[in-house]
């Protein structure tokens, strides 16, 4: 697909989610600036950070989430007011609820791609935890930052079985296979030359918890279980 083709289609899925803020060329650029500066002159510093379920009981050990998305993304008060707007109305209803998730994952992509398209790409800064919860961003540019991260657990489901004249009739119908819980973090980072910041993501600071529906039409060489997101930075 090509670069033009694919601004209108993240455009239109934009608009069809109503999300409804795409930073401006100018926008970005200004905000680019001192990151990019910072990183001309060397001036990094490190964020180190851990993902956690705390301990249920007094003394016990806390439980690690591996696989854990974090990104670092340059701040954006734009950007964080969409997704302040996306959470303040992600309880009204059902559906909103159920919209919260899509919308999150369509602001993000609009926002990378607007870091991409103004020549920032190289500050858009992910990593995953590992298998003791454990993630380190080395070289971060002294500036402001946003720490954008999730947790997905999926849930299998098994479709309920039509009678074979209703299979035949809604063969076309997309049903639903299951869904996926996505735990997010979210918290602004000042980061500053030399220095190492510590972040904690634990089951007692998340930001917001939303869920995605595997909906689909049933094909016997689909796997089951819920389908994860594809995205620019793994998920």
């Amino acid at each position: 697909m090509s670069h033009a083709r694919a601004s209108v289609c993240l455009v239109g899925m934009l608009l069809l989610l109503g999300v409804t803020t795409i930073a401006t060329a100018a926008d970005v650029t200004e905000l680019l600036t001192p990151l990019m500066a910072a990183r001309e002159r060397q001036a990094f510093g490190s964020v180190d950070g851990k993902a956690y379920a705390e301990g249920q009981r007094g003394g016990a050990d806390p439980t690690p989430y591996s696989s854990v998305s974090v990104l670092l993304l340059p701040r954006s008060a734009e950007f964080d007011s969409e997704l302040e707007a996306i959470k303040a109305g992600f309880r009204d209803s059902p559906d909103a609820y159920l919209e919260a998730e899509p919308k999150l994952y369509a602001a993000r992509l609009a926002y990378e791609r607007a870091l991409i398209d103004a020549g920032g790409g190289q500050l858009l800064l992910g990593e995953s935890s590992d298998g003791a919860g454990a993630f380190r961003f080395g070289r971060v540019p002294e500036g402001a930052w946003t720490l954008l991260a999730w947790r997905e657990i999926p849930h299998a489901k098994r479709p309920t079985t039509l009678k074979s004249n209703e299979a035949r009739r809604y063969r076309n119908r997309p049903v639903v296979f299951g869904y996926t819980t996505v735990v997010f973090w979210r918290m602004p980072l000042q980061v500053k030359a030399g220095e190492e910041l510590t972040v904690r993501l634990h089951d007692r600071n998340e930001w917001l918890t939303g869920a995605r529906e595997d909906r689909r039409i049933p094909d016997p060489n689909q796997p089951n279980a819920p389908q994860r997101q594809p995205g620019s930075i793994p998920r």
